[in-house]
């Protein structure tokens, strides 16, 4: 069995933004939460759904979360009877995978008719950030297989059994978080990090999008027979 020091790092805060993506898109049914960390997500899928079996290679949840249904499993290899799931749900997994492809198919055969498939995953692009001597941190993540664009992960999804229902960024918002998030950790590259978080601001405020502080991308897709 795995050493928890050996598994990537999981948050410890809910994120505002993927809990209102489960109050939208959850169906009535039962969901798996695979990767489950914590299981913070627990209460907002049981709240949601009639049964939810959360997977993970080791079980790191918290008190609270214990109440749920756990099976020790491996994300790459999901030993579940198909088309079993109504919603299928994967925040920060995909890109610690070796395969991709593999892990969209099996996904796909562990949903019902019109299941949900619901995910996050880092952004890829940082040319921009680049060129002031910055970085997304989670590319320095050692545990990350690869990052996706917009049009990668759309892609990924309808190649392998999925129509995508919604795609949207999450910002590295705010003055200190766009600081920790974009920057090497020193002064200067704070500095130049707050920077570039108030261009994007502007640029958005005018109606431009702008690439350049999207950390993740958040998406729901429905599976297709």
């Amino acid at each position: 069995m795995s050493d928890v020091s050996d598994l990537s790092y999981y948050s410890e805060q809910v994120n505002s933004l993927k809990i209102k993506l489960l109050d939208e898109y959850l169906l009535p049914g039962k969901c798996l939460d695979i990767g489950c960390g914590n299981g913070l997500y627990g209460e907002k899928i049981s709240g949601k759904c009639s049964e939810l079996l959360q997977i993970d290679v080791l079980d790191r949840r918290s008190a609270e979360a214990k109440q749920y249904q756990f099976l020790s499993m491996d994300a790459a290899k999901l030993d579940l009877p198909t088309k079993s799931f109504d919603n299928v749900v994967a925040f920060d997994i995909m890109e610690h995978l070796d395969d991709d492809i593999a892990f969209c198919q099996q996904v796909q055969h562990l949903c019902r008719e019109s299941g949900r498939f619901i995910l996050s995953v880092p952004n890829k692009e940082d040319n921009q950030p680049r060129i002031m001597g910055l970085t997304h941190m989670h590319h320095v993540d050692k545990t990350h297989r690869r990052e996706y664009s917009k049009e990668g992960l759309q892609s990924l999804l309808e190649d392998n059994g999925f129509n995508i229902l919604k795609i949207q960024p999450q910002f590295n918002r705010g003055i200190l978080n766009a600081g920790r998030a974009l920057a090497k950790r020193n002064i200067i590259a704070n500095l130049a990090a707050k920077s570039l978080y108030l261009q994007t601001l502007f640029y958005l405020g005018v109606g431009i999008f702008e690439n350049r502080c999207i950390a993740d991308w958040f998406c729901v897709a429905e599976a297709n027979f």
